[in-house]
């Protein structure tokens, strides 16, 4: 009994060592620090730790290698995730992920090859035509820019609820709805300031999913402050003091750039 009871503290104190070692690494990543933070997930996958934090570890790796642009090693650690260690939570996140990321290395990653006399010929060729574009371009003429911007936020938001990633996928939602104009004198106008009565209602409903869902959001105040200056551009004075005041009350008693300013626009919102 005593030695099950050891058996069972030492296979405790693993687990908890390997799960400090994936938060880690984690920070180590948040940091910049990247080289580190592979080195502390590799270290979890040659360990004795359990399927479950070995396929975490793998996750992370490729999450951290995409991250650096390394898009080829990230596919490459995601497939051996998905071989290794099938029926894992993380090897199912990345199932539908790893055809994408075969389109993406398709187009824009630098792979190398392990014959090296195949690998001479290559640079040969590599000398000759290196003025090339090597992206691909797309042409995007009539192709709908704030719809189908919205469709990838929509399908982050969605597969990846109450994340990180769900806050800036709605964060930059709401900046495309609120839309832009290209430069020149022929330069073609999106979201809001294309059509305010189509896409000021989005930007409305997408605020406030924003808002409900991530509440101590910092980029609000922002927004609050952004929707009022929509009103104010087609002088609908009403919503816009609407707004102002909504910054205003939500800063409370406590001085801040969106209140001042918000304060300030309202000592001249007609005009």
């Amino acid at each position: 009994m005593k030695k099950i009871i050891i058996t069972l503290g030492l296979s405790l104190i693993m687990a908890n060592a390997n799960a400090a070692s994936l938060n880690k690494a984690k920070i180590l990543s948040e940091h910049g620090l990247t080289a580190q933070a592979k080195i502390e997930l590799i270290d979890i996958i040659f360990s004795k730790a359990s399927d479950v934090n070995k396929a975490k570890a793998y996750y992370e790796l490729g999450r951290v290698a995409f991250q650096n642009n390394q898009v080829t090693q990230a596919l490459k650690t995601w497939t051996q995730l998905s071989k290794k260690y099938p029926n894992s939570n993380e090897a199912k996140l990345v199932k539908n992920k790893i055809v994408q990321l075969s389109e993406i290395v398709g187009e824009t990653a630098k792979e190398t090859v392990d014959n090296a006399i195949a690998s001479s010929y290559l640079k040969h060729a590599d000398f000759w035509s290196s003025d090339r574009d090597n992206r691909f371009t797309i042409d995007s003429s009539w192709i709908p820019k704030v719809e189908t911007a919205n469709k990838w936020y929509d399908k982050i938001i969605t597969e990846f609820p109450n994340t990180k990633a769900a806050r800036i996928s709605y964060e930059e939602k709401i900046r495309t709805l609120l839309g832009w104009k290209e430069r020149g004198k022929y330069g073609s106008s999106y979201g809001v300031k294309k059509n305010f009565d189509t896409y000021m209602p989005m930007v409305l409903s997408t605020f406030k999913e924003l808002e409900s869902t991530f509440p101590d959001a910092s980029t609000l105040q922002a927004f609050r402050y952004q929707i009022a200056q929509a009103y104010w551009s087609k002088k609908d004075f009403k919503n816009t003091k609407l707004w102002l005041n909504k910054v205003i009350k939500q800063a409370g008693n406590t001085d801040s750039f969106y209140k001042d300013t918000a304060q300030r626009r309202l000592d001249k919102v007609e005009y």
